[in-house]
């Protein structure tokens, strides 16, 4: 059946879509399952690298990097903070947290945590570099207006950040070792409600429906109270060891909640016109 260039492109931009959804259901199924083998909780999601949800987390916490990382967004502020939050995406899957005592199946009590990480984060910097390098050429070819006032905020933001990370990696291996996946995975989430709110900003000039800015606005919201509620609980409950896991649940099906939505105010035919170009006016082409 011949299917023309649209329709792939659609097609192919509604699978972008889907996936990071998808991967969050594969990580909170990982860790139910380790969940039914064990007698307790881990304290984090983040904990669960040590587990046999391993796999389960690192491979969620890329898809989610690469989705951000890829998807054009509808302002260059979004573009930038997606960019970093794909980016600190990786740094929170190689860059584990403390190991704790481990509930059910785990990792080899002599997995070497520090050795890994160095491989891999160094692994995701390289990357980055060639990542980063294509863009500029990529962005070359095509004709960009200068950055807005909140891109470049951003951007100054993502890179300060971004550079103190590499220092501490190449200068300060233990401090970078001790404070990387708190850091980013904290920039992570801020980055993604930066996300939110740009969408509520700029709904406005793709869709006449109200409904979805009043959405993203309740979703910004939900997720800021997440965080400063469970900062509070934890520093008045010092006894409830569980705070970070019950923020990082709430933040993650937040997050999913979010990218569902903005699923479907895209899903249409209006939605992936900003990837388009001029693809949405190429004739199909007779296929055999």
């Amino acid at each position: 059946m011949a299917v023309d260039q649209e329709t792939r492109i659609r097609i192919s931009y509604r699978y972008l879509r889907i996936a990071p959804i998808i991967s969050v259901v594969m990580l909170l199924t990982a860790v139910l399952i380790q969940r039914s083998r064990a007698d307790c909780w881990q304290t984090s999601i983040s904990a669960y690298y040590f587990t046999a949800a391993h796999s389960a987390f690192v491979a969620t916490l890329c898809a989610i990097g690469v989705s951000l990382i890829v998807y054009k967004g509808h302002s260059d502020t979004e573009d930038v903070i997606l960019k970093f939050a794909g980016f600190f995406a990786f740094i929170v899957a190689m860059s584990p947290t403390a190991r704790e005592t481990v509930c059910g199946p785990g990792l080899p009590v002599d997995y070497d945590v520090m050795s890994g990480t160095r491989n891999t984060v160094l692994a995701v910097l390289i990357t980055s570099v060639v990542a980063e390098a294509t863009r500029i050429v990529v962005d070359r070819s095509n004709t960009m207006e200068p950055p807005s006032f909140w891109a470049r905020v951003a951007t100054v933001i993502g890179w300060f950040l971004v550079t103190l990370g590499v220092v501490a990696f190449f200068v300060r291996p233990d401090q970078f070792q001790a404070s990387a996946h708190s850091i980013s995975a904290v920039a992570l989430f801020l980055g993604i409600i930066g996300v939110v709110i740009a969408n509520a900003r700029t709904v406005p000039l793709r869709s006449s429906n109200p409904r979805f800015r009043a959405a993203y606005i309740v979703i910004a919201w939900t997720m800021t109270l997440t965080l400063v509620g469970v900062i509070l609980v934890h520093l008045a409950l010092s006894g409830f060891g569980h705070a970070v896991i019950v923020a990082e649940v709430l933040l993650i099906v937040e997050f999913a909640v979010f990218w569902g939505v903005q699923t479907a105010e895209l899903w249409g035919g209006d939605g992936p016109d900003h990837l388009l170009g001029d693809a949405a006016v190429v004739p199909a082409h007779s296929q055999s």
